[in-house]
């Protein structure tokens, strides 16, 4: 027996035990992020998970693939590196997911971030109309329309964490996740 190929049986463990459902890490293209979608929703219905929140979940998710791709450095392509992980635990569906972003935009994000999490649902609902009538992000453009969406879909706050790369870049991880009963 080889010993050295000991961690692909160890990974596959791990992921049988985190109950990943789906993960990619990599460069997103349009045929990726389409073959993804289409292999998460399969695996979704085959949950025990109510209707309602598999589309909610569902919509989060892409919602989160979107921002990826609007916002995760996808000109540099030598630096794309996406990550898309989607998990089911007892009563939770999470999205997690992880692109390379210029340190000068961490400040920028958190703000959004933190924006979005101070805010109750209602709050949020009233900034995601506001935001649909009046065609402008929030009261005071500090969110898009897409962060408060997925955070009005969400049961929790929206986590997130900076991993330094180097003086330059970043490794951003944002989770977000659904109860379901």
């Amino acid at each position: 027996m080889d010993d050295t190929l000991n961690y692909v049986s160890e990974f596959h463990e791990n992921l049988d035990h985190a109950k990943i459902m789906l993960i990619y890490d990599g460069i997103l293209s349009k045929a990726i992020v389409e073959a993804f979608l289409t292999r998460l929703k399969i695996d979704i219905e085959k949950t025990d998970v109510p209707k309602k929140e598999k589309k909610r979940f569902f919509s989060i998710v892409v919602e989160c693939i979107q921002n990826l791709s609007k916002h995760g450095n996808v000109n540099d392509i030598n630096d794309s590196h996406f990550l898309v992980l989607v998990e089911k635990e007892k009563n939770t569906l999470k999205i997690s997911t992880g692109n390379v972003i210029d340190n000068t935009s961490e400040r920028a994000i958190i703000d959004l971030i933190e924006n979005v999490n101070k805010k109750n649902y209602e709050e949020l609902q009233q900034l995601y109309k506001q935001g649909i009538t009046n065609n402008t992000l929030t009261e005071n453009g500090q969110a898009s329309l897409g962060l408060i969406d997925i955070a009005r879909k969400s049961s929790q706050k929206l986590k997130y964490q900076f991993n330094k790369i180097d003086k330059d870049k970043s490794f951003f991880v944002f989770q977000t996740q659904v109860r379901v009963l």
